[in-house]
């Protein structure tokens, strides 16, 4: 799902000792550098990611670690979110 802007919704997550990389429903792979918690974590804590939120956020369970996809894409949260299906404001409540 792609919008005009080129926003796009997530569908994979995956870390490296450097970075984050993640899968969009367009294709592209966008890379992101490791927060501090992520840097701090084991190689199994990193591959423990997961893509939540209807494709809008980033999970790490064991770490207790949430990212935003709007976040790595540098966009509008409320306009991932809408394209995601959800109404404006829905991830600040």
């Amino acid at each position: 799902m792609l919008s005009a802007k080129g926003l796009a919704l997530a569908v994979a997550v995956r870390c490296d000792d450097d970075s984050i990389h993640v899968t969009l429903t367009d294709g592209r792979v966008v890379t992101a550098p490791l927060t501090e918690r992520l840097s701090a974590a084991t190689p199994a804590q990193r591959r423990a990611a997961y893509v939540t939120d209807f494709g809008t956020a980033l999970r790490w369970d064991g770490i207790d670690e949430d990212l935003g996809v709007a976040e790595i894409l540098g966009v509008d949260e409320d306009e991932l979110a809408a394209l995601a299906g959800a109404r404006p404001g829905l991830l600040e409540e």
